[in-house]
């Protein structure tokens, strides 16, 4: 259906008129009030896009509500209704309203991110119909008996979805104690039920290996949703969850956004993981938050999956909002949990691997048995410097340190000569995606020697292929990851190869510690876990110790035992401590005591205002007099810095920050209505990330 054209001639109606509150995808944090030509009366409706004037421009704003009434003042006409329908349900439009108070995003951006490109007037596609499965499938088809652990939570879970009715839980079970199983069997009961069941997992490497596992085990057609679905697989799941046909949904951070009709269940797998975090654009939420306010909003069950929960969601516990499921056992009762051991990193100049790994490693490949390495750093090398004058490799844009690269993933520089060359390597920003050509001796000084410092990836592999002649090694990181994506969106070959047994050890960055399943992994290394543990963030501690925990449940997952060695350098350190005496709870104690020292999340809110600039100086100046009118405006909060940012410069941009911590009281609305209220000087861009995932 071809939109409804409107003459813009601006005319008003004497008395009352229809007003339309029109969400406009610009960046201020308000709406705007249209006066509704007659002729579009019947077609401008809550959840409609309607072109609108804006200053100069012809903007495809979203409309919020409708009301009868006197205007203020003279309003412009809409020009024009382009839905033929709404796309937004009354429930996205509340959903947009609570982001954009709760992230300081604003409205028009935020309904902006609740469309897909491809919806436009007229849409159509097909649905794949989703049919409740038949009373009692699951538990013939399990085949095996449950946990007491497992049982314990299905059953509160199931007489939670049966009985109907909002609950949060938190599912809190050690790595190889069985989530998953309880999970299929609870999405079956929503789906029994007639309603729609979410499943989140953190990253889309992990959503083809769910989305088949939940197909073959639960019996459910199952859609898929992340941002490497194809277009058309787009369109058809999300008109399917729009209508109710499609019940069941497996997806990353942006599938909690799908306009569900009828949502039961919700689920998040590895709540702590960051990746829920949406930085890049706004609004820049959490998905925990989104998924627990939406299945407040549907009466839904919502599960927090983890073994190792956030301290957000250990808070939600703690404050009543969230009922906490233990599940201590593994399922493979008779093997003993891995044994954990720290040992020092190699001392020999130029080495990543410790002897006593590469023995580990070399006894796994003599028992047939598998090995996965955790480097949580992809490329080569971490940086290039000068042991002379200590001149580093840098990028012009952003100042930081340039990453060197291997092979095919690190092509020659687009700017000849800007470097000099050798073979077979080069620079990589992983900022801004510059790159660069290696020089053949230092920049600074001009006749040091340039050394690569820090282990990445493609590094740690060529070791092994040095020391474990023969040994078949596949690398699982970003960069192999999207090489697989580009050629084929549903080809995950590393996991396939992986699985089947067709090679020895998998090196890898974080995505080794997700909730794969490798039954002959008996051995998991971990090859610099200081480098964690000093990062510039308040939450580097409670992250290192995640991510060690789940690399290490990669171990003996089934009959055979399994065995962790995390090369360390500081094993004092309570985040290392922990992980070799297995009590999560009491390192979340001790933490939770350091955050409420310092007023950090969850014991305090935060907002973190960042400036940007292309100069300098302007840039914090403009962060200083800023930081001035705040402070007595924001009561009860404290406002801290400015200061540079962690990354000073990046893409070409300067940046400063400055931190509001919201003590002793302090409400967050009001903090936030005077911080989007407040100006900054033309040249310079301001972004307010409410409870930030990162300070970089």
């Amino acid at each position: 259906m071809e939109p409804l054209e409107a003459k813009p001639d601006g005319n008003l109606t004497k008395g009352l008129t229809l007003i339309a509150e029109v969400a406009c995808p610009v960046p201020l944090n308000r709406t705007f009030d249209y006066e509704v030509p007659e002729a579009l009366a019947r077609r401008v409706a809550p959840g409609v896009r309607v072109a609108v004037p804006f200053g100069p421009r012809r903007l495809t704003g979203y409309v919020l509500s409708v009301r009868s009434g006197e205007p203020q003042r003279p309003l412009k006409p809409v020009w024009a209704a382009l839905d033929p329908e709404p796309f937004l349900s009354a429930e996205l439009l509340e959903l947009a309203r609570w982001l954009s108070a709760r992230y300081a995003a604003p409205p028009g951006e935020v309904c902006k991110a609740l469309l897909p490109s491809f919806v436009k007037a007229g849409v159509r596609g097909k649905a794949r119909p989703c049919p409740p499965p038949p009373d009692g499938a699951a538990s013939r088809e399990r085949g095996f008996e449950l946990t007491s652990g497992q049982a314990k939570a299905v059953e509160h879970l199931t007489e939670r979805i049966r009985a109907g009715g909002h609950e949060a839980a938190l599912l809190f079970g050690v790595p190889a104690s069985g989530k998953t199983e309880v999970y299929i069997t609870l999405i079956r009961e929503a789906v029994a039920k007639g309603g729609q069941a979410l499943f989140l997992v953190p990253e889309i490497s992990l959503t083809r290996p769910f989305f088949e596992d939940f197909e073959r085990r639960a019996g459910l057609p199952v859609a898929l949703w992340h941002s490497q679905v194809g277009q058309a697989g787009r369109r058809e799941a999300w008109l399917g969850v729009r209508r109710g046909e499609v019940r069941v949904v497996v997806g990353a951070r942006s599938a909690s956004l799908l306009p569900f009709k009828d949502l039961r269940l919700a689920i998040v797998d590895e709540e702590q993981d960051e990746s829920y975090k949406q930085d890049g654009q706004a609004p820049h939420y959490h998905t925990r938050e989104v998924v627990l306010e939406r299945a407040r909003k549907f009466g839904a069950v919502a599960i927090l999956g983890s073994a190792t929960p956030s301290l957000e969601a250990l808070e939600l516990v703690d404050s009543g909002r969230a009922t906490l499921i233990r599940m201590p056992e593994r399922v493979a009762k008779s093997t003993p949990p891995p044994r954990v051991h720290v040992v020092a990193p190699p001392r020999a100049p130029g080495r990543c691997v410790s002897d006593a790994l590469v023995e580990r490693l070399r006894d796994r490949l003599n028992r047939r048995e598998q090995s996965i390495l955790l480097v949580n750093r992809r490329g080569h090398s971490a940086f290039l410097w000068c042991r002379k004058c200590g001149w580093v490799a840098r990028c012009v844009s952003c100042g930081l340190a340039y990453v060197m690269h291997e092979g095919a993933e690190a092509p020659p520089a687009p700017q000849p000569g800007l470097f000099g060359a050798e073979a077979g390597f080069g620079l990589l920003c992983h900022h801004c995606g510059r790159r660069a050509k290696v020089p053949p001796s230092c920049v600074g000084c001009k006749t040091g020697a340039l050394s690569a410092g820090g282990a990445g990836t493609q590094r740690v592999v060529a070791e092994l292929k040095t020391l474990l002649r023969g040994a078949k090694i596949l690398r699982m990181d970003s960069d192999t990851v999207s090489k697989e994506r580009a050629e084929s969106l549903k080809d995950h070959r590393i996991y396939d190869r992986f699985k089947a047994g067709e090679a020895d050890i998998l090196v890898g960055t974080k995505l080794v510690a997700k909730g794969f399943h490798f039954p002959n992994v008996t051995l998991v290394g971990v090859v610099d876990a200081d480098a964690m543990l000093q990062m510039p963030d308040f939450r580097a501690a409670e992250r290192t110790l995640q991510l060690l925990i789940q690399v290490a449940g990669r171990a003996g997952r089934a009959e055979k035992p399994g065995e962790v060695l995390i090369q360390s350098a500081n094993p004092g350190h309570y985040a290392v401590a922990s992980v070799l005496a297995g009590d999560y709870l009491a390192f979340a104690r001790q933490e939770m005591g350091f955050r409420r020292e310092l007023a950090y999340p969850p014991a305090s809110g935060l907002i973190r205002v960042l400036l940007s600039g292309a100069k300098a100086e302007q840039v914090e100046a403009e962060a200083e007099a800023l930081a001035a009118r705040l402070r007595p405006l924001l009561a009860g909060a404290e406002v801290v810095g400015p200061s540079p940012g962690v990354y000073q410069k990046l893409r070409g941009k300067f940046r400063y920050h400055l931190l509001v911590k919201l003590r002793d009281g302090a409400r967050a609305p009001a903090c936030l209505e005077a911080l989007s209220r407040a100006e900054v000087a033309a040249g310079v861009k301001k972004s307010v990330q409410v409870d930030p995932y990162d300070l970089f």
